[in-house]
């Protein structure tokens, strides 16, 4: 067996990572971003964990409420993706832009319809890690979606 040496950044896109949508609704408004870093972190209670970069318009409101929403996105849900990931919440309503009714969940937690699962989370802890921050969340509420397989981000790229 051979390893090629690779730069840190880039052997860790050889990490796959399911893709999401964190949601949080702050009053009227609605807003959500694309992320990689999710995962669940333990069985009882259920919790789950999402890493935010506190630059993010999704970080600044999701300091000001209790709960947020976990959406696994899908096959051919990229579009999706891309738009949450490249638009900022602060100029853009990306639920509007895509023309997405967000489901509403418990806590009416904004979540994307049709995705692969869907969890609303009630804040436990945050943690600043580098340059992100971890948030924990207890899965109060979770749905599945249609049968289909699961978007991943692997090697700096969408895959299936």
């Amino acid at each position: 067996m051979s390893y090629e040496q690779l730069d840190v950044s880039k052997a860790l896109s050889h990490f796959s990572h399911p893709v999401a949508i964190i949601s949080v609704r702050n009053g009227d408004e609605v807003n959500g971003m694309t992320a990689a870093w999710v995962a669940q972190t333990s069985i009882d209670p259920p919790i789950g964990y999402v890493s935010i970069s506190p630059l993010r318009h999704t970080w600044d409101m999701m300091q000001k409420t209790e709960h947020f929403g976990v959406s696994v996105l899908g096959e051919g849900q990229e579009r999706i993706a891309e738009i949450f990931g490249t638009k900022s919440g602060r100029d853009t309503n990306k639920f509007n832009t895509l023309g997405i009714d967000p489901y509403l969940g418990q806590e009416d937690v904004p979540l994307i319809p049709e995705s692969v699962a869907a969890f609303v989370c009630r804040k436990m802890h945050t943690a600043e890690i580098g340059d992100h921050f971890a948030v924990f969340g207890e899965v109060i509420e979770a749905w599945k979606g249609p049968e289909n397989k699961p978007l991943k981000w692997f090697r700096s790229k969408f895959d299936i």
